[in-house]
C-alpha cells in the first residue's frame, strides 16, 4: 500500500480484481482474507497502523489463526527430495510431508526402488535430532549404493510402506488462463507439471470430462469432449514423459495436488484422484538390487505368475488382468 498511500479505493480494486480468478481456482468466499500492509516501514504486520479504513486484525496475526492442514507423523513416511550435496555420504534436502523419520531408519527411494539407510540427520537450523517429524525441514545423510539413485523429484519412503509409482492418473483440473496462441487444451496437449519437487514433461491423454459455465451463470457438462478452454473445470488423464511418484490427493494432500505451466505461465491447478500402479513396480531396477530388496521388488521368475506391488494394499500379488486404480476399458486410445 505504500505507492498508492493507503487509499481505500486501490485497496478495494484489488480485492474486486483478485476474487473472482481465486474462486475460479477453487477457494472459498470465506476462504479469502485481504490484509492491507507496508512493505517499506511494516506497518500492519504485526501491530495495527497505516490507516484508518481498515478494522481487521495485523497479517502475522491472520496467519497465526489460521488452520493448518492435518499432519500424520505416525502416517506413511514421505520426504519428497529437494537437493543433494556430495560429502563423505550423499546429504539430501527436505521437507516431511509426512510420517515420521529416525536415525538408523531403512528407505526406498522411488520412483526406483532403490535402497537407502539414514546415517544422520539435521533439523531445519543444522542441528542434529534423532527424529524429525511432518512439516519440518531436515538434511538426511544416507548410505545408498549409487549417487544418481538420489535426485530431485524423488520421494524417500519406508520399505513396508512404500510410495505409489504410476504412469497414467487420473487428476482433477481447473483450467484457468490458457496462452493466447494456443487457447484451447485437447488430447495430446504437452506442458510442464509440478508437483512437491518434481518437474517434468506431461501429456494431457483424454478429458474424461468438462464443466463450464455459460454467460447466462449456468454449467454446461461435456462427456469426452474433445478440447476445452480456459475458466473450466475438467477431468482428465495425464502421462508423465517417465513413471513418477505420487499420491491420491484424498490419502495425502500435500502429495496429490500439483500445477501445469506452460512457457512459464500456470495454465491448470489440480488434485489426483486416482492413478494406474506401474505395471513393473519399480522404474529402471537392477536385477541385483531386486534380489536383495526383500520389501516390494519384482523377482522374475519364467515359471512363476508376474507378480506386482498393489500401490493401494501395500502388498505384492499376482498381476490382473485389468487394475482397479483406472479402468483400462474406460481409456480411449483412438
Amino acid at each position: 500500500m505504500d505507492d498508492c498511500k493507503w487509499q481505500k479505493s486501490r485497496f478495494d480494486e484489488i480485492q474486486t480484481g483478485l476474487t473472482p480468478f481465486l474462486k475460479g481456482c477453487g477457494y472459498k468466499e470465506e476462504d479469502l482474507i485481504y490484509v492491507p500492509i507496508s512493505g517499506l516501514s511494516g506497518e500492519n504486520m504485526s501491530e495495527k497502523g497505516g490507516c484508518n479504513w481498515y478494522t481487521g486484525p495485523p497479517l502475522i496475526e491472520v496467519l497465526d489463526k489460521i488452520e493448518l492442514d492435518p499432519r500424520f507423523p505416525d502416517g506413511p513416511l514421505r520426504i519428497p527430495i529437494l537437493d543433494k550435496m556430495k560429502e563423505k555420504d550423499i546429504v539430501i534436502h527436505g521437507k516431511i510431508e509426512n510420517g515420521t523419520i529416525k536415525h538408523g531408519d531403512k528407505l526406498c527411494i522411488a520412483p526406483h526402488g532403490g535402497l537407502a539407510q539414514v546415517l544422520g540427520l539435521l533439523d531445519g537450523k543444522g542441528d542434529p535430532v534423532a527424529y524429525a517429524t511432518p512439516g519440518e525441514n531436515v538434511q538426511i545423510r544416507l548410505n545408498v549404493a549409487d549417487d544418481d539413485q538420489v535426485q530431485r523429484g524423488f520421494v524417500l519412503c519406508h520399505r513396508e510402506k512404500m510410495m505409489p509409482v504410476t504412469e497414467i492418473f487420473e487428476a482433477e483440473m481447473d483450467v484457468l488462463e490458457l496462452l493466447d496462441y494456443k487457447p484451447i487444451l485437447s488430447k495430446g496437449y504437452q506442458c510442464i507439471m509440478h508437483a512437491h519437487t518434481f518437474n517434468d514433461e506431461v501429456i494431457v491423454k483424454d478429458i474424461v470430462k468438462s464443466t463450464e459455465i455459460t454467460d447466462k451463470g449456468t454449467e454446461v457438462v461435456k462427456e469426452k469432449p474433445q478440447y476445452t478452454k480456459s475458466h473450466t473445470k475438467i477431468i482428465c488423464r495425464i502421462t508423465p514423459k517417465n513413471p513418477i511418484a505420487i499420491e491420491k490427493f484424498d490419502s495425502i494432500p500435500q502429495m496429490g495436488r500439483f500445477t501445469l505451466r506452460d512457457e512459464g505461465k500456470t495454465i491448470c491447478v489440480g488434485r489426483v484422484l486416482k492413478y494406474k500402479p506401474y505395471s513393473k513396480g519399480f522404474v529402471s531396477l537392477k536385477k541385483e538390487e531386486a534380489k536383495s530388496n526383500a520389501n516390494g521388488t519384482v523377482v522374475t521368475n519364467n515359471n512363476a505368475k508376474e507378480m506386482v506391488y498393489d500401490m493401494e494394499t501395500g502388498e505384492m500379488k499376482p498381476k490382473p488382468q485389468a487394475m482397479d486404480a483406472i479402468a483400462e476399458g474406460d481409456e480411449d486410445e483412438n
